[in-house]
């Protein structure tokens, strides 16, 4: 766990940015290029946490945007 959220086992990635990563378009290959001290297994493990607890990680992600959200906003007045 990172901040209170999922992480790949022996890292400080979070399953929300392996899912985000994918959501903008990066396959797992993509990511594993990205990030290559994980290891493909593990980028596919997220995804797999992911699709086990898809309420939970989306909350993360809704949560990671409005505070994405405030913080732009805060910073432009």
């Amino acid at each position: 766990m990172h901040g209170g959220e999922p992480t790949i086992r022996g890292s400080r990635i979070t399953v929300r940015s392996i899912i985000e990563r994918m959501r903008i378009g990066q396959d797992p290959l993509a990511i594993h290029k990205a990030l290559p001290h994980l290891g493909l297994a593990k980028i596919y493990d997220a995804i797999s946490y992911y699709y086990d607890h898809t309420a939970e990680i989306d909350q993360y992600i809704r949560e990671n945007e409005e505070a994405m959200w405030r913080a732009t906003h805060r910073a432009s007045t």
